[in-house]
């Protein structure tokens, strides 16, 4: 690919980029969003984020991680009880999911199942 092709692809990208946002501006600038759809955008970033972070735990190296990864199941599952327990508090959720991550695999060093 050229570099005029590879500028005519980044042109193209931020021409739909606005028009997909400036769609919303548009469309709803005087209007009331349907309940459906606010709900609907509502979910969207939990969604989103949901996803991230189990295609980060369930995925290495572009394969489904197998059992053999179980500290990345069991850090998971630690910050998700971190979470449940402290009502979504993000920063008490991301340091216990990271504290176990790096803490889980050393002590499975010393405790052999």
């Amino acid at each position: 690919m050229g570099s005029t092709q590879s500028w005519l692809v980044v042109l193209g990208l931020a021409v739909g980029t606005f028009l997909i946002r400036y769609s919303f501006i548009g469309l709803f600038a005087n209007r009331d969003m349907p309940v459906w759809l606010l709900r609907a955008l509502q979910l969207m970033v939990p969604a989103i984020f949901g996803a991230i972070v189990f295609s980060g735990v369930a995925m290495v190296g572009g394969h489904v991680a197998g059992l053999d990864q179980w500290p990345r199941y069991a850090a998971a599952a630690i910050a998700f009880g971190v979470a449940l327990r402290t009502q979504g508090n993000l920063l008490l959720t991301v340091m216990a999911g990271m504290a176990a991550l790096h803490l889980l695999p050393f002590l499975a060093a010393f405790i052999r199942f």
